[in-house]
């Protein structure tokens, strides 16, 4: 396959709030913010094809390690979800898609309820503590929200995509492979769903 020199993942830090914060970065456009789980860093979603993909379909893919993960240093953040909105801010984002799974996918619905004007799409990938913003959710309805979950996902329950299905009618569920992290077990069907919704935005 001819890989573009351009086309590599490229490794940058920005400093917020006394933090070093370690993020890659591949492709141009609108931004696409990757945020991981509390097992996992920036680079897990290279190494399952993430970044690349959302570069490929001409998107700008920027994967952050959380403060305290990763090479990331911890800084002066109340949550995580302050934390993306500082991120954000300090990178001049506008609109962005923003991709969160379990930990990662907590923090970002959590900015996001409270930032809906901000986003400009949501990608949920086995959320945890989903039933903490419910009385926020429907401030989401209109942006288009891809929920992805694992068939047997034994951490993040069904009822947490449910939920947000429920407030949301511009959200769309799908499965992908079994576990939590689903896009251990199947990388290229994962890959292929968030291609198709970028598509559509």
């Amino acid at each position: 396959m001819y890989l573009n020199v351009d086309m590599q993942a490229v490794e940058k830090f920005i400093e917020i709030n006394g933090a070093r914060i370690h993020y890659l970065e591949q492709g141009s456009g609108k931004a696409v913010v990757l945020h991981h789980g509390a097992r996992f860093n920036a680079r897990t979603w290279e190494e399952v094809g993430t970044i690349s993909t959302i570069a490929d379909a001409g998107f700008r893919a920027i994967s952050i390690d959380f403060p305290g993960f990763g090479k990331s240093t911890n800084g002066k953040f109340n949550s995580l979800s302050e934390f993306i909105g500082s991120f954000v801010d300090e990178m001049k984002l506008e609109k962005p898609v923003l991709l969160g799974a379990s930990m990662g996918g907590e923090a970002v619905l959590e900015y996001s309820v409270d930032n809906p004007g901000k986003i400009g799409g949501l990608i949920l990938v086995g959320a945890v503590g989903v039933s903490n913003y419910e009385e926020k959710l429907k401030s989401l309805d209109g942006i288009p929200i891809l929920l992805i979950w694992g068939r047997k996902d034994s951490v993040s329950s069904k009822s947490n995509a449910e939920l947000i299905l429920k407030y949301v009618k511009t959200a769309k569920f799908v499965n992908v492979g079994n576990q939590h992290a689903c896009y251990l077990d199947d990388p290229a069907g994962f890959n292929t769903q968030i291609r198709e919704y970028l598509k559509g935005l």
